[in-house]
């Protein structure tokens, strides 16, 4: 009987002592890092953190084309993995950055998904916003994170029923500017 007892006490003692597996969620943060006054030339990081099997993305940066211009890209790196750009294109006051990790291994890890280069057409405060930020992980699932501190969120798509036109109406659509202000971001 006291041998059950201590052996009872020895299970318990184990349980308690070993530390249980678990699964701890780790925020995803995408930052911009760029400087709060510009004269000359300058770089813009597109900093991720904590990211778990990054395969693709995209993310618009808008500036004011007034006081910069982007001259160039460059490819990101995590952990040692580069992250090629594989498209890129500005237009008006924004850049559209997309990325795409060849293969199906993905990376993990943290480090920069890109850097891009200004020039300073009128010194003085840089101001710089993201949006339309989309990290794609190697099931092609979107990985919740942060962007610039505002979070990502995943809507579940619905089908809607689709509408017939007759041949003799005319649809018309009002465009709703979608693109945000850089100067509300200050």
């Amino acid at each position: 009987m006291i041998s059950r007892i201590i052996c009872t006490i020895g299970i318990i003692w184990m349980i308690v002592l070993i530390p249980a597996t678990s699964a701890v969620a780790y925020q995803t943060n995408v930052n911009v890092n760029a400087p709060e006054m510009v004269d000359g030339n300058f770089d813009v990081t597109m900093e991720v953190e904590n990211v778990v099997d990054l395969d693709s993305g995209q993310f618009d940066l808008y500036f004011d084309p007034s006081a910069v211009n982007v001259t160039g890209i460059d490819d990101g790196n995590i952990d040692g993995t580069t992250i090629p750009i594989a498209d890129w294109e500005v237009s008006e006051n924004k850049i559209r950055v997309l990325f795409n990790l060849p293969g199906i291994d993905g990376v993990s890890g943290s480090g920069l998904l890109a850097t891009i280069h200004f020039e300073t057409m009128m010194p003085g405060d840089c101001v710089m916003a993201i949006s339309e930020g989309l990290l794609v992980n190697t099931m092609a699932n979107v990985i919740p994170a942060s962007w610039d501190g505002v979070e990502s969120v995943i809507t579940k798509t619905t089908t809607n029923p689709t509408t017939s036109i007759p041949a003799d109406t005319t649809e018309t659509k009002t465009s709703v500017p979608t693109e945000p202000n850089p100067t509300e971001y200050i």
